[in-house]
Order: C-alpha cells, then structure tokens, then sequence
C-alpha cells in the first residue's frame, strides 16, 4: 500500500529578509535558515500546518504566521517569497512520476519580485521558458544530460544578460531552476536550482547537500543548491 506521508523543505527566497527559524504547529523544525538555503525535508502526514517564522533566535512577533494545506504523498518546497513586510510562502510540488529511462528533466520558477517577466534560455542555444511571470511555476521539460550555461533576460527587454548560472544535468533527475534576488539593489539577480530523483520503487529521501559555486568575474555570485 503507497505511503500517505508527504514531505515538506522551505527555500529562503526572500530578499533583504534575515535567517529564520521555522515552526510548524508550534515546534521548531528548521533552525537559522538563511537567505538562498534549502532546507532538509521534514516528514508529515497530510493537514493543514501551521507555520510560523521568525527572525533566528526569536520567537516573538513572527515575520509571517500562515497555514500550509498538505495533501498526502507529496514532495513539497515551500519558497519564501516577497520582501518585508509582505512575504508568504509559495508550494512548488515536485509532480514527477517515474520513468523507464534516463532522461532528466527541468522546470523553471520566477522567484524574484523585482521581476514582472523571465526567459530561461541555454547559453548559445534554446529558449528552455518564456513569459514566466512572479511566482510562476512551468512544467517540466525532458532536457538531455549535459553540462550547461543558463542565462536569465528580462522577457519585456532588450534581451541583455541578467544573471547566468551553471548546471550539470544528471540523468533520471528533475531540475527546478529559480530566480531569485533584486535588479536594482541588495542582493542581486542571482539563478539557483535544486534537484530531486525522478521517483522510482527503490527511491528514499536523502540527506540535502549544498554545493556554492562563488567563483565570478563581471557577473553576480550564483549559488547552485543541490538536492541528492
């Protein structure tokens, strides 16, 4: 008989808002989760969780006090998105199913409220998403495996750079590239991803690994987070 548990990690999306310490129904459950980090997931069964965050060390006046509906035998991100005082937590599902292959696939979600539309193209190649509007999240696209250079343009633009990134493409892995950050100010226009297995009957959750790539020339530092 499948599971009903699901499983839920946050993502701090939040521009110019600090570390948090995360509590759902009243208990501590993520600690100093701080801007641009994923956190491990949690095990849950399906309710509606009461989440809280408040600036690290804190545990008055929360920065934001919501409920998040989890269905069962879901794999959820919850994005902290916005700027203070108006941040909420947006629910990306992973909505995979498992294939008898090894292709890898990629999705795209506009995480930066700074910017109104996005296109994802590869670097001297496709456009993988466009129009992709604030909060908005794509479907999956079969991508092959392979290293890439992602660039992120402003889609009602002249099409000049806004930020780049890099990505190595595993096989039987599903992608969700973000952006994330501001176009004008503190911090900027940055792309991350973070990755998940595409499901299978031998599959089980891992422990979640981060790998920063802070090498940059002309462009802003991007911060790739993993999933294993």
């Amino acid at each position: 008989m499948p599971t009903i548990n699901s499983f839920i990690r946050f993502l701090h999306a939040s521009p110019g808002t600090p570390a948090v310490d995360i509590y759902t129904d009243g208990n501590l459950a993520v600690k100093n989760l701080a801007y641009n980090e994923l956190s491990e997931y949690l095990v849950t069964g399906p309710e509606d969780m009461h989440i809280q965050l408040f600036s690290a060390g804190e545990t008055e006046n929360p920065l934001l006090d919501t409920t998040l509906t989890i269905p069962p035998s879901e794999a959820i991100t919850a994005a902290i998105i916005g700027t203070l005082p108006d941040i909420s937590l947006l629910p990306i599902f992973v909505n995979v199913v498992p294939r008898d292959n090894d292709d890898a696939l990629i999705r795209f979600t506009n995480l930066s409220p700074a910017l109104t539309d996005a296109d994802l193209a590869i670097e001297d190649g496709a456009t993988l998403f466009s129009n992709v509007g604030y909060t908005q999240v794509t479907d999956y696209e079969i991508i092959a495996p392979g290293s890439y250079t992602l660039r992120l343009r402003n889609a009602q633009g002249d099409d000049s750079v806004l930020a780049s990134g890099s990505i190595e493409i595993e096989p039987r892995t599903a992608y969700t590239v973000y952006a994330i950050g501001l176009t004008e100010d503190e911090p900027p226009l940055q792309i991350g991803f973070y990755s998940d297995l595409i499901p299978n009957i031998s599959n089980q959750v891992k422990e979640t690994v981060f790998r920063k790539d802070t090498s940059f020339g002309s462009q802003a530092p991007r911060i790739n987070l993993f999933y294993e």
